[in-house]
């Protein structure tokens, strides 16, 4: 059976022997039945039935078999290749080992290619080209996402002078000169400009730029010539001449000979051709009603199915008995609640979700977000010694003593507009009236004015910091700044030159990604750059303070990464492991991390129909926990060493207990999260594997996207224009939770798991030995 054309060819045949020159396209080929001895430049291969490989463009190649097969030869057109895809040949592709098991992506080409061949059978007259190619492009798809491997870098003994810079540049060169590419395409992926590159490349390699171009395709075309019988046509086609005349023309200025003439002459001489394999080719035809019957075998299935995603499959193989010794243990931020004014805490419904938050997340303090001193609670006569008794001092005396009980630290705001005298009279009567184990868990924090002379500023800082200093002396005095959106020294010069910064115990900021970002109109660059913004925000404070010669801890009172700034994109763009992303990576930067209790205090809903995101709330209306609080009850049950943590897998050791955190973190426009088709392009198949682990063990599994835990997509589930009754927030509340799984599993030296994860979903095993 054999179907071919100018852009690609379908064959099955039954190999016996099968000897292939270099060609400039790919060759796939998928051993249906029997078995076969591949010998490629590199190696020799032994294929049986159901066996993969391919074959990169630019290599000789034999197939040989004493036994019957059934082989399908897919061979694709490097010219319609790059047409399709320009850098194609930037990569090769390789089809990994399948002894230990079938891969799923590997199931998946086997699937593809078993359709193709099916069209190919039917070979249906008008539509058949129609066909084929749709079920090419989904193999070509399938081959650049998930079997690209780094190209083979050719040895260039020749020319050990080049630079990496123009080594690089020729790779690209040789990887696209089939194609039509231009200096300004290169000089752009190198990120120069196409002048210095064209004078460097001159310089280095001898020739301009299209000199090289073209003597590449005049030296591959001689080969094609010498070793080969395509035509002449196709062989200009395929080597990115414009047309066969502009390849003679060049041909004869370059060989002093036409293409044809070289042919004759050089084809069958020995002298300077390079080894031929045998061409003695012994193929036969396969049954008809046998290939049927191949075909109507099931397909095999490896782990699952494999969708086709923008993400290659994350493939891990851990031993846990070589891992390194010198682990760390994984730290911890502390957590900081965040309530709009002082008086927020007599309210019976704040302290009571304040104590269960404190319960499944341990809360080290409270930080008032405004300055306190201008609290409902500081009303005319709150500083006559007389009153101490009554009014606001009850009500202060039953805030600060039942902070003092719980044992959390309260952050107090003061700025450049606090009275001296006010907080003078307030510090005074509090050291009078409340026992030393109550104001021994108060902090301040100054907040810093841009618009202020430095001297103003000076004298504020002074009078408080001598004020506090009084009455409280143990109590620290930090210093609050909204930095400017890069973090660079320059934008902050005045900060990190002023003494006030040296005389600071504690550094406190925010860090909003929202504030990278015009949504109307979306800079790709600018939205990929707030993945992990808040870390590296912190990260570019932190070498202004080296750079000033200072160490200060850092308190990140609020922050956010990427979402929506309306009800609906905030809602359904699901950012789970976005934030585990950004948490893991604070809590080595920052000594602590806030968070507000709930929406309604944070005052998230604006009156334009907006949302404030400039911080993060635990909770939604009712009580009802929104993703951030899943992501910290997650973050507080991960314990142990660290023994491997990139951007997708954490694994952690703790007592003989292990912990296996995957996370598919994706940024994309918020305005597209609601689009179930495009978010489905964003999946991540994981494949892993732990060897090491012998007995009897508990699994358990906490799985958390949009659609197991998730707050909005069930509320949305309740369109009634009368609004949830109490029955549905009780519903929801036992629903918005990751999805528990637990089971008993008897290992024998492994254990493995697949997942596919959607759009910054995340799932956390525990893996836990029975005696």
């Amino acid at each position: 059976m054999d179907q071919s054309g100018s852009e690609f060819a379908v064959t099955v045949l039954d190999v016996r022997q099968l000897s292939q020159e270099e060609s400039n396209g790919l060759t796939l080929l998928w051993m249906l039945e029997g078995s076969a001895e591949l010998q490629t430049q590199e190696r020799r291969q032994l294929l049986e039935a159901d066996n993969l490989t391919v074959i990169n463009r630019n290599q000789r190649w034999q197939l040989s078999s004493v036994v019957p097969n059934a082989t399908l030869q897919v061979t694709l057109s490097g010219h319609w290749l790059t047409r399709l895809y320009s850098d194609i040949f930037t990569h090769d592709y390789h089809i990994p080992d399948e002894t230990s098991g079938s891969w799923p992506q590997c199931d998946e080409l086997r699937h593809l290619l078993r359709q193709l061949l099916v069209v190919t059978l039917i070979n249906h007259q008008s539509r058949y080209p129609l066909e084929a190619n749709r079920w090419l492009g989904e193999i070509l798809l399938l081959l650049t996402t998930r079997f690209q491997q780094p190209a083979r870098i050719s040895q260039r003994v020749d020319n050990p002078g080049w630079s990496k810079r123009i080594t690089q540049v020729v790779e690209r060169i040789d990887a696209s000169y089939t194609r039509r590419i231009t200096l300004a395409e290169i000089a752009m992926a190198e990120f120069v400009s196409e002048a210095w590159l064209s004078r460097l490349f001159r310089k280095e390699v001898g020739v301009s730029f299209m000199q090289y171009i073209t003597t590449l395709r005049l030296e591959k075309a001689a080969d094609a010539l010498r070793l080969t019988n395509r035509p002449l046509h196709q062989i200009a086609l395929e080597q990115g001449f414009a047309s066969t005349r502009m390849m003679s023309d060049l041909f004869r200025r370059h060989h002093n000979m036409t293409p044809r003439e070289f042919r004759r002459l050089r084809q069958n001489t020995a002298a300077g051709a390079r080894p031929r394999m045998a061409t003695s080719n012994s193929l036969f035809p396969v049954a008809v009603d046998r290939l049927f019957s191949l075909l109507n075998e099931p397909e095999t299935c490896g782990w699952e199915p494999s969708p086709l995603t923008l993400h290659q499959q994350q493939e891990r193989v851990v031993d846990l008995r070589d891992v390194d010794s010198r682990v760390a243990p994984l730290r911890h931020s502390r957590v900081m609640i965040t309530l709009r004014e002082l008086d927020d805490l007599l309210r019976e419904d704040v302290r009571r979700e304040l104590e269960a938050l404190d319960a499944q997340i341990p809360i080290y303090g409270i930080d008032i977000s405004e300055p306190f001193l201008s609290s409902r609670l500081f009303a005319t006569g709150w500083d006559d010694p007389l009153m101490a008794g009554y009014a606001c001092w009850y009500n202060l005396h039953q805030i600060f003593t039942w902070l003092a009980e719980k044992k959390w630290t309260v952050l107090l705001h003061t700025g450049l507009t606090t009275r001296a005298d006010l907080l003078r009279h307030f510090l005074q009567q509090s050291v009078n009236h409340f026992p030393a184990d109550v104001t021994a868990g108060w902090q301040f924090v100054w907040h810093w004015s841009s618009q202020a002379s430095e001297d103003a500023r000076q004298n504020v800082w002074q009078t408080q910091r001598l004020t506090l200093s009084e009455y409280l002396p143990r109590a620290k005095f930090g210093l609050w700044h909204r930095f400017a959106v890069n973090s660079l020294p320059e934008h902050d010069e005045a900060l990190y030159n002023s003494s006030i910064l040296k005389q600071a115990d504690f550094l406190a900021c925010p860090a909003d990604a929202n504030e990278l970002l015009d949504l109307a109109q979306l800079d790709p660059a600018r939205l990929a750059s707030t993945e992990n913004y808040p870390v590296q925000k912190i990260r570019q404070i932190q070498t202004a303070l080296r750079q000033q010669q200072r160490t200060l801890p850092l308190w990140l009172l609020s922050w956010n990464t990427l979402t929506g700034n309306t009800r609906a994109t905030n809602g359904w763009f699901f950012r789970g492991a976005l934030l585990m992303h950004n948490l893991l990576g604070l809590s080595e930067q920052v000594w602590l991390a806030g968070f507000w209790l709930n929406s309604g205090l944070q005052g998230e809903a604006r009156a334009n129909d907006t949302l404030d995101t400039s911080s993060l709330a635990l909770q939604y209306n009712h009580g009802l926990p929104r993703p951030i609080y899943w992501v910290l009850w997650l973050w507080q049950r991960l314990r142990g060493e660290v023994l491997v943590n990139d951007k997708n897998l954490l694994l952690l050791r703790h007592e003989g207990r292990y912990q296996l955190l995957l996370r598919n973190t994706v940024v994309f426009n918020p305005w597209l999260s609601s689009e179930e088709a495009f978010i489905q392009r964003f999946r991540q198949q994981y494949r892993i594997q732990l060897q090491g682990l012998s007995g009897k063990w508990r699994i358990k599994s906490h799985l958390y996207d949009q659609h197991n835990g998730a707050l909005f997509p069930l509320l949305d589930a309740f369109t009634v224009a009368s609004g949830p009754d109490e029955e549905v927030w009780r519903w929801v509340r036992h629903k918005a939770r990751p999805t528990l799984a637990v089971c008993d599993e008897h290992l024998h030296d492994c254990w493995q798991t697949t997942d596919s994860l959607e759009s910054n979903a995340l799932v956390l095993y525990e893996l836990t030995p029975l005696t």
